[in-house]
């Protein structure tokens, strides 16, 4: 690994200065489960790591019905899998979170690490896009808020500008009757990263029970993750039934715009493309119904 200079400043504007004063030869860390790894492997060479940890209410998990689920940019994935307020309200995003690498990688990868990596395959992006999450950014010329599906750039690329870093996650609270489901399909069971991934979230009608709201995002089918708005259009307005869901599920799979690769063909990840929008869309009717 090649030498570097080591600063942990101790608040938000200490962190906006150092990277604004080293510029592109720095970068933030928080758990370091990626960045160390391709520091190791030569990848990614800075000259100066900025250690954001010791910032005060940056490991922090906030929830309050007015203004949502707030995630501090070091809460770690173990954090948000085990948080009961989570489990409660953002099912999805524990449900993303809990099948991160194994334990002791969920112990130091963050929630805010995984999106600013911007990998396609990230496995809470689905999941908070789905639940309309945004992103706080701090930098040089202050602060801005910009919903997460405009973070991603590309693959391994996001939008941040030079000397911006993102601080919080913010998640509105649900409304009433709102199920939200997380899953992935991978080649291996455990420590691996997603052939497909879907999050889906639905909100019913309080008396009625037709569909008021529907959110599917799909992971690693494109260079993105991505919505499927013709998908969700099949849904709002509608009474839900397994034949509807499994049109949206058909509509989601011609959204997508997978690659072939070692994982599997494009031909096969919109086969499960379909198969998993179809599971995610009921069981977050299922969970929307209970609410």
């Amino acid at each position: 690994m090649k030498s570097f200079e080591y600063v942990a400043p101790k608040t938000i504007k200490e962190v906006t200065s150092a990277l604004k004063r080293h510029g592109k030869r720095a970068m933030i860390v928080a758990g370091g489960t990626d960045l160390l790894v391709k520091m190791k492997g030569r990848a990614l060479t800075p000259e100066v790591i900025v250690d954001i940890k010791r910032v005060p209410g940056l490991d922090e998990i906030k929830f309050d019905k007015k203004n949502g689920l707030t995630l501090g940019a070091c809460v770690t994935m173990r954090e948000a899998e085990l948080s009961p307020v989570v489990r409660k309200h953002y099912a999805g995003l524990a449900e993303g979170a809990e099948i991160v690498g194994s334990v002791q990688i969920r112990n130091r990868a963050t929630i805010v690490g995984n999106l600013c990596n911007a990998a396609p395959s990230a496995e809470v992006a689905p999941s908070l896009m789905a639940l309309d999450a945004k992103v706080k950014i701090a930098g040089p010329r202050g602060s801005r808020t910009l919903p997460l599906d405009q973070l991603f750039a590309g693959p391994g690329k996001n939008v941040l500008k030079p000397g911006e870093w993102v601080t919080h996650v913010v998640v509105p609270s649900p409304p009433p009757r709102t199920g939200s489901a997380y899953v992935r399909h991978t080649t291996r069971e455990a420590m691996d990263i997603a052939v497909v991934g879907v999050g889906a979230a639905v909100t019913l009608a309080p008396r009625n029970g037709i569909c008021k709201d529907a959110r599917i995002v799909l992971g690693a089918v494109a260079p993105t993750p991505i919505r499927a708005p013709r998908a969700e259009s099949l849904l709002k307005g509608q009474k839900l039934t397994a034949d509807l869901i499994a049109q949206a599920g058909q509509a989601a799979s011609e959204e997508a715009r997978p690659i072939s690769d070692q994982r599997g063909s494009a031909e096969f990840r919109r086969d499960l493309t379909k198969v998993l929008t179809e599971r995610m869309v009921t069981r977050a009717f299922e969970a929307a119904k209970k609410g």
